[in-house]
């Protein structure tokens, strides 16, 4: 299963987004900032393979577009996420679509708020559907090591699969907290100029390339992530100008991640 996240920067971007689609094979995209780009014409491009997916007009932060044969459907809403079922290659599964408050514009409570109310979203979810085949997929506008991600009451999402092999909860105070998996730092590579999505060169302390652009996943699913990518270049086309992500196109480089199965012994 192919997975694409991208945040178009409220660009007109539906030429290189169905280029991406095409040329990385992607099943499932996820899109923030999306309203300028002409995303019908995407869907009518692809030979009636994808279906655009709205929910209940709750969320206007990110939108779903998918094969038809990813059985998705909307199941939860909030402004800033989406929560949906997706039942794809005879397997089902937990997906959320998040786009959390910006920096500079909004501190690390904001998004928390944000946050607590989603995973308390998904955890009733996974227990309706009795499944935790989960996968939070988007713009966190947070790196994997800041509060927002690893504090025990908001993600907790922990960057070690030994740790959520160990124990898949953590108890604190007397209250038990599920953890995620946040395989971005894994990925994150010199030489193969992994850096991140978004550049920042501003300010006296920055990290210049962030990943603000993430997926985190349930325990289930720690093994079956295959790689994770952020897009550089699409038929023959770079998404960089030098060496930063063009504004002309999207300040944010798209995510791509890749899950294979295993078969149970594995």
């Amino acid at each position: 299963m192919n997975l694409l996240f991208w945040n178009l920067a409220k660009n007109e971007n539906s030429r290189v987004l169905r280029d991406i689609i095409i040329e990385k094979d992607i099943d499932i995209i996820i899109l923030s900032e999306f309203q300028s780009t002409n995303l019908t014409s995407v869907v009518s491009g692809m030979n009636g393979e994808y279906c655009l997916y709205q929910g209940f007009g709750a969320c206007e932060k990110v939108i779903l577009l998918a094969r038809r044969t990813a059985g998705i459907t909307v199941r939860r809403e909030q402004n800033r996420y989406a929560l949906y079922a997706c039942d794809f290659d005879g397997r089902s599964y937990i997906i959320a679509g998040i786009h959390l408050p910006a920096n500079p514009h909004a501190d690390a409570e904001h998004r928390k708020n944000v946050i607590r109310d989603l995973v308390k979203d998904i955890c009733t979810l996974e227990t309706e559907l009795k499944n935790s085949n989960t996968i939070v997929i988007g713009d966190f506008n947070a790196s994997p090591f800041d509060d927002e991600l690893i504090q025990k009451d908001s993600f907790n999402a922990v960057l070690y699969k030994g740790l959520i092999n160990q124990s898949e909860h953590v108890k604190i105070n007397g209250k038990q907290y599920r953890r995620f998996y946040n395989p971005m730092v894994n990925y994150v590579s010199e030489d193969f100029m992994n850096y991140g999505s978004f550049y920042y060169s501003n300010g006296i302390k920055t990290l210049y390339w962030f990943c603000y652009d993430q997926i985190i996943v349930r325990k289930p699913l720690i093994n079956e992530i295959s790689s994770i990518q952020y897009c550089q270049k699409v038929n023959n086309r770079s998404l960089l100008n030098r060496f930063l992500p063009n504004s002309d196109i999207s300040d944010h480089l798209p995510l791509m991640v890749k899950f294979e199965r295993k078969a149970p012994h594995e």
